[in-house]
């Protein structure tokens, strides 16, 4: 069987470099309330949220996942972003009650996806496997306390697994059975999830705005770094390009950087492309405001088709 094809009705693994920061102390959740773009206060323990950190012009200084656990918060972050996050975190403390830990390198990441990952997670860490989207459970491998988190990594269910290195033996023994998911075949479930990823699809030049409304993001509510802008462009203005997505009229996907064109003009640029079994070659893109989804535009003297994310069949 294809791995794709297990993916779609089963399940594989995958292992991920992630960076991982601990905030903690009693004034942790009100501070990060007023820096980060998740509502934070009124999470619970178990639960998390897609955030982000902004700087005062708006434009993103890194995504993460933030899973709140007590008066305690893990936030799960690229690694090409965890630096940026950790130095922009810290000079906001001043005089509250919080410490900021990188613990990157006590814990690895894998993540399972597949329409049975939600049961392999509870063979595997007995505990039940979270439902909602970022929401987590402790379970262990062996005598090791471990974190799963749902997570959105593809159209079908995935889980990352955060466990101590000191267990990591235990979880390849726990998964020997299952195929193992390479690199390119996780991106493939990316970029037909059109969720974009960090310093491939966004940096430090984006907004929030132009990515896919995958964020949590108050708008009205409270005030975080870089929220009046957030909160201007809503109400009163516009961002002026979108991350949308390309159906692509070949059997090979475009390069990265490649421009797209309407009518012979430049209108955005190709980020993310893959071959992907399901819709052919696709690809994720910025294209200009004006660009509809459905509009017909150019990659070179290739056809491809705008669309809104993700792809749909």
């Amino acid at each position: 069987m294809q791995l794709y094809e297990i993916v779609t009705t089963q399940t594989g693994w995958g292992k991920l470099p992630r960076g991982v920061l601990r905030i903690e102390g009693r004034d942790a959740a009100k501070w990060l309330h007023k820096i980060v773009t998740a509502n934070v206060e009124p999470m619970k323990t178990g639960r998390g949220a897609y955030s982000a950190l902004l700087d005062a012009r708006g434009h993103f200084v890194a995504d993460f996942v933030l899973l709140r656990d007590g008066e305690a918060f893990g936030a799960l972050v690229e690694p090409t972003a965890r630096d940026a996050l950790y130095e922009t975190l810290k000079r906001y403390i001043l005089r509250e009650k919080v410490t900021l830990t990188d613990a990157s390198a006590r814990w690895s990441c894998f993540t399972l996806v597949g329409n049975q990952a939600a049961s392999v997670v509870e063979r595997l860490l007995e505990t039940r496997a979270p439902e909602k989207l970022y929401d987590w459970e402790w379970g262990h491998v062996g005598e090791t306390a471990a974190r799963v988190v749902r997570m959105a990594r593809a159209r079908v269910p995935a889980y990352d697994l955060m466990v101590p290195l000191s267990a990591e033996s235990d979880v390849y023994a726990g998964l020997k059975e299952i195929p193992e998911l390479p690199n390119e075949l996780l991106e493939t479930l990316r970029i037909e999830a059109g969720l974009p990823r960090w310093g491939i699809d966004f940096d430090e030049t984006t907004l929030p705005l132009e990515v896919p409304d995958v964020l949590q993001i108050r708008v009205d509510q409270g005030c975080y770094v870089g929220q009046e802008v957030v909160a201007r462009i809503v109400h009163r203005g516009h961002v002026n390009r979108h991350l949308r997505g390309l159906m692509i009229e070949s059997n090979v996907p475009p390069t990265r950087g490649q421009a797209i064109q309407l009518e012979g003009a430049d209108v955005g640029i190709v980020t993310s492309a893959t071959h992907s079994p399901m819709f052919g070659a696709i690809a994720l893109g910025y294209v200009r405001r004006h660009v509809a989804p459905g509009a017909q535009v150019k990659l070179n003297d290739v056809t491809a088709r705008v669309v809104e994310l993700p792809f749909k069949t």
